[in-house]
């Protein structure tokens, strides 16, 4: 098996005092295991997006919002990043060739946030045939704060089976 470490949308524009703990455990995470592949995602919103249709969300459109934390740029290449207007990474077409190419079949995710784009790519790595599993301390929620977070985890124990 070959392991992918997916970091999601770890970017300023969603770090508050639900999420500021999440960088500097995921760059904890990265520093204490070597990963073979580690890929990020990285949302940016768009005027005509979902998001501001349906949602009225109109924030992270633009650096330096849109842009990855500090802490984790170290590890942020150009062809490790893969942007998206969506929940889930593998809308982006570039994304699941990238997996593709680098014969990942198992995905660790963590990031931002569990009840929502974390937990959209657990579900669609599994759909796509994946092994997934999601790392509890390195991921976090922005909008619910715990309570989101540990019912997306809840989510994921019972239907993937794999928390770490």
């Amino acid at each position: 098996m070959k392991q992918a470490l997916l970091v999601v949308d770890v970017q300023n524009y969603f770090i508050n005092k639900n999420t500021q703990h999440v960088p500097g455990n995921i760059k904890k995470l990265i520093e204490e295991n070597r990963w073979p592949v580690i890929v990020f995602s990285r949302f940016i919103n768009s005027p005509d997006s979902q998001f501001v249709k349906q949602l009225e969300f109109s924030g992270c459109m633009r650096p330096p919002y849109s842009e990855i934390v500090d802490d984790l740029k170290p590890w942020v290449k150009k062809d490790n990043i893969f942007s998206k207007c969506s929940f889930s990474v593998f809308t982006n077409p570039d994304f699941k060739r990238y997996l593709k190419e680098n014969k990942i079949d198992e995905l660790v995710i963590c990031g931002l946030d569990t009840d929502y784009c974390v937990l959209a790519d657990a579900f669609n790595a599994f759909d796509q045939g994946y092994k997934v599993s999601v790392v509890a301390d390195c991921s976090g929620s922005f909008i619910s704060g715990n309570t989101g977070h540990l019912a997306a985890l809840d989510i994921i124990r019972k239907s993937l089976g794999k928390i770490i």
